[in-house]
């Protein structure tokens, strides 16, 4: 500009590929002009037009009254002869006055080769070329619209567009068009990261694909059938590969693949994503469902046969119909597995799916698949994986074959499934009156006997099987036996004769608490037996704690699931109070859940250390574990099936029903309740007695007494289906106080009493001893403090301090209550108790809560002495107790130091306390005695 000011006259040509930006560099070379006394003129060329359009008809240039002119052209490649041949005589003589002639020219298109475009690319004074956008750039034209980029965030637009602003524009446009975008800034930067994929997930805009054809258009067939073979063939590919989808010889498809080049598409590479993403909107609705279905069969064996990754042929197997490929089944199993190991359920199980769609309904063939689909749903759907083994069952010949599939089902799920488990059992042959017995052979077939045998025929029946099994050489037919025998126990728990048999197996599989290593064959059975003797009441609590910490430390964390008989494991080490061992087990896998980024485990996990910290008197951390199992539950817009809880979680349902009723925590109990109603019919009786017992706050008192007759006649069920153990499930413990409200106390002593006859029969201290207070809470006089005292005595000896805690408060009490001498010893040691306790409260109190949408406040005011404090000031009271600073106090609330200065000299005179070396032990004895009121039958200490 600063040339033709002086008089001089220039052409300047931009150049660069489709969609670079050069009508937005003319665009700002106008503004420029303007603002700099310019005349600016403009044109574009087109193909409906055979000339030019400069102004208005005419003389060749306007009158323009002695100022410097700029012409702007854009899309020169497109103009016809007659305008090329006026700009050329411009050039040659523009006239008195300046002129600066700017030309867009778009390289790769066919019209740029004429000669007239050529020749007036050749005169230009100086050739400007725009190239793609970096990740700056890219960050900056999307700042522009309101979303901030991470590095990874912005190399991955990078990748997609190749930096291209019209690639970038059009999936703002998606996104705009969704009308989504305000949402996703709001939900943050989780929410930007996913920005990428929601746009491409849309189809192209209009005016991309207008701008692709145009492209294309001019050129010879070869390069279009080229781009739509590559757009259609969906990643990269050779050249050669790409020329014999599209029909092509070497040589027209060497030409077509430079032309594409040409316009910045690199077939072979399949980049940039988006541009190509486009071109196959446009190539699969230009052609018909025959020729689609032609192309994609030929694209699977083409890839295949070049040795393509599995999941490249993916896409073209699930758009040709069954039988068009003899390959078909084998190549999608294939490919299934590669995905499952890689942690893709979801594409693996949509292979296994399309491939049953080659065989008909009674294949063997279907069978395997079947069998193969089964075992990649097992952490996807359940209910979906018992359906498949049982129609696998029935095409599988061989029984070994059969044997293998049903000893592959979790094992946990025997449990839940009680009537879909007898019959994959029956049919495999371990269901019969003899049922498979390995040998070193293969697996042989039992004669069919009666369908329904007892269980001690069976147990009887299994335990030649186990005999096989404890020869010194371990074969692949005994392991199978051991699976298939846990399997089958499992299954019968509620025969009182199989319990009973299961702890004899016990004692002839592991006469000792150390039975020394094993296989994970003989540690599921073991896990089975152990569960059987907790459940029936039959193993004392001390040999289940030995026994458990034993498989616990020979069971790899690391392969933790849902459905295996960890589950069971950590179930009786909670009741046993072996919580340590459980603890330090749970912690590593709920590392290995969040690095396999897998929401069910994580659930699974977080509600099983929540039940072992409720047993181990730590109220605190169980609250915090059970409500992030309830916040990592899959939603139905990830997971349809996720947003309930059924049978098959029975352990996750035992163990937040247990947290929310021992801590009093409404928000969880109403969480919970919702999700079990949504669930598949509680037939489980762990669930069905749950979704009672969490009824029962928001049941009407006149309805009250039929929900105390409904719960108390479901424990008689769960107890006849084998659920006896009333430590893991202490559903007297919680029907004793419905009782007491409805004017019932003989009933409750009577629950409570018969709950002490069993606890004391198990051995847990920490059930007994809590038993006994309870009881000892509800009667008068001297036996009250006789069941208080023993109380006392036997929590001595557990590790459950917030129970002895509760217990010594209790029994001081009724003792001072009673002028009895010694209550004032045993308060304060109750107080140094609550005191202890308190610091782990205060801690779980004051941390950062995670972002949820269902999140409750941390923790409600405590009743002291002078009024109730307000959340600031437990929350200032908290940090100084736990050993903050004013100034770290202030930084952690946001305040000013000078107003946590005021919060303590009111905490001071509410508390009555002398400074903060009198408030630190008061506020953990308060935090510590809060706890102490919180469980059930609490509030009567």
């Amino acid at each position: 500009m600063n040339s033709a000011q002086t008089g001089g006259s220039m052409l300047i040509a931009v150049t660069g590929t489709p969609g670079m930006g050069r009508s937005a560099f003319l665009d700002a070379v106008a503004v420029h002009a303007e603002q700099h006394d310019f005349v600016v003129r403009r044109a574009r060329g087109s193909r409906l037009e055979q000339g030019l359009p400069l102004g208005r008809p005419g003389p060749a240039r306007p009158e323009t009254a002695g100022r410097p002119v700029v012409l702007l052209v854009d899309d020169l490649q497109r103009a016809g002869e007659p305008a090329l041949t006026r700009l050329t005589a411009l050039l040659a003589d523009p006239g008195p006055d300046p002129l600066l002639m700017t030309v867009a020219v778009c390289e790769g298109e066919f019209a740029t080769e004429t000669p007239g475009v050529q020749e007036i690319l050749s005169a230009a004074d100086q050739v400007i070329r725009m190239g793609p956008l970096g990740t700056e750039g890219i960050r900056a034209l999307l700042g522009e619209h309101g979303i901030v980029l991470a590095d990874d965030q912005a190399h991955a637009w990078s990748h997609a567009t190749g930096g291209n602003p019209t690639l970038i524009i059009s999936l703002l446009q998606r996104l705009e068009r969704l009308e989504r975008l305000e949402r996703l800034e709001r939900a943050g930067r989780g929410a930007s990261a996913r920005l990428l994929d929601t746009a491409r997930a849309q189809p192209a805009p209009w005016s991309l694909r207008s701008r692709v054809a145009a492209a294309l258009t001019g050129h010879p067939e070869s390069v279009g059938r080229l781009a739509a073979c590559a757009a259609l063939l969906g990643g990269e590919a050779e050249t050669h590969i790409l020329a014999r989808l599209a029909d092509l010889d070497p040589a027209e498809g060497d030409a077509a693949a430079r032309a594409l080049i040409g316009l910045g598409w690199a077939a072979d590479r399949w980049t940039p994503p988006v541009l190509w993403d486009c071109v196959r909107e446009a190539a699969e609705e230009g052609i018909s469902l025959a020729e689609r279905d032609r192309l994609h069969r030929r694209a699977a064996e083409l890839l295949h046969d070049s040795g393509a990754p599995a999941e490249r042929l993916v896409p073209h197997f699930m758009e040709v119909g069954p039988g068009d490929w003899p390959e078909a089944a084998r190549v999608m199993r294939e490919t299934a597995h590669e995905v499952w190991r890689g942690g893709d359920d979801a594409l693996a199980i949509r292979c296994l799916r399309r491939a049953l769609r080659e065989f008909p309904s009674d294949s063997a063939q279907r069978g395997d698949l079947l069998a193969a689909l089964a075992d990649v749903e097992q952490n996807a759907d359940t209910s979906a994986m018992l359906r498949h083994v049982g129609q696998a069952l029935p095409l599988l010949e061989a029984v070994p074959e059969r044997a293998a599939v049903v000893a592959r089902v979790p094992l946990t799920l025997f449990l839940s499934a009680p009537h879909a488990a007898s019959e994959m059992l029956e049919q495999a042959g371990a269901g019969r009156t003899e049922p498979m017995v390995p040998t070193a052979d293969p697996v042989t077939r039992a004669a069919p006997k009666a369908p329904e045998p007892s269980a001690m025929t069976v147990m009887s029946a299994m335990s030649a099987t186990s005999a096989m099994s404890e020869r010194p050489e371990t074969s692949e037919a005994a392991e199978l036996g051991l699976r298939l025998e846990a399997r089958v126990r499992l299954s019968r728990l509620g025969d009182p004769a199989a319990r009973a048999a299961a702890v004899q197996r016990l004692r002839t599989l592991a006469p000792g608490p150390v039975p020394g290593p094993g296989t994970a064959a003989r540690r599921e059975l073991m896990t089975v037996l152990v569960f059987a003797g907790v459940l029936g009441g039959r193993l004392p609590a001390t040999e289940v704690a030995d026994r458990t910490r034993w498989l616990l430390e020979h069971e790899p964390a690391s392969a933790a699931s849902e459905y295996g008989a960890s589950a069971l494991t950590i179930a009786c080490a909670a009741v046993a109070e072996a919580s340590e061992p459980a603890r330090c087990w749970l912690d590593t896998a709920l590392e290995t859940a969040r690095q396999r980024d897998d929401r069910r485990l994580r659930t699974a996990v977080l509600s099983r250390r929540a039940l072992t910290a409720v047993h181990a008197g730590r109220p605190a951390d169980a609250r915090a574990d059970a409500r992030e199992a309830c916040a990592t539950v899959p939603g139905p817009a990830r997971d349809p099936a996720g947003d309930s809880l059924g049978d098959h979680d029975w352990l996750t349902v035992l163990s937040l029903t247990s947290v929310a009723v021992e801590t009093g925590d409404t928000w969880l109990a109403e969480r919970l309740r919702d999700r079990l109603a949504q669930g598949q019919g509680a037939g489980q009786p762990v669930c069905g007695l749950a979704l009672r017992v969490l009824q029962i706050p928001l049941t009407a008192e006149r309805e009250l007494p039929a929900l105390a007759a409904d719960l108390q006649d479901a424990a008689r069920r769960a107890e006849a289906a084998g659920w006896g153990n009333r430590t893991l499930f202490p559903v007297d413990v919680w029907c004793a106080p419905l009782l007491l409200r409805l004017g019932d106390p003989e009933g409750a002593l009577r629950l409570l009493a018969r709950a002490c006859d069993r606890a004391r029969h198990f051995g847990a201290p920490a059930a007994l001893g809590r038993t006994l207070r309870m009881w000892g809470t509800v009667v008068r006089g001297r036996y009250a403090l006789s069941l208080l005292a023993e109380s006392v005595a036997v929590l001595r000896e557990s590790s459950n301090h917030l129970e002895l805690g509760r217990s010594l408060t209790a029994y001081g009490n009724r003792m001072r209550d009673a002028g009895r001498p010694g209550s004032d010893e045993i308060l304060a040691e109750a107080d140094r108790i609550a005191e202890a306790t308190g610091g782990a409260v205060l801690r779980r109190w004051i941390a950062p809560q995670p972002p949820s949408p269902h999140s409750a406040p941390p923790c409600g005011g405590v009743p002291v002495a002078g009024g109730v404090l307000s959340e600031t000031e437990w929350r200032v009271a908290s940090l100084v107790a736990l050993g903050h600073t004013n100034q770290d106090t202030a930084e952690a609330l946001g305040v000013t130091r000078r107003a946590v200065e005021k919060s303590l000299t009111r905490l001071y005179h509410r508390l009555d306390v002398d400074g903060r070396a009198g408030l630190v032990p008061a506020v953990r004895r308060m935090a510590g005695k809060a706890v102490f009121g919180s469980g059930v039958l609490a509030e009567r200490l």
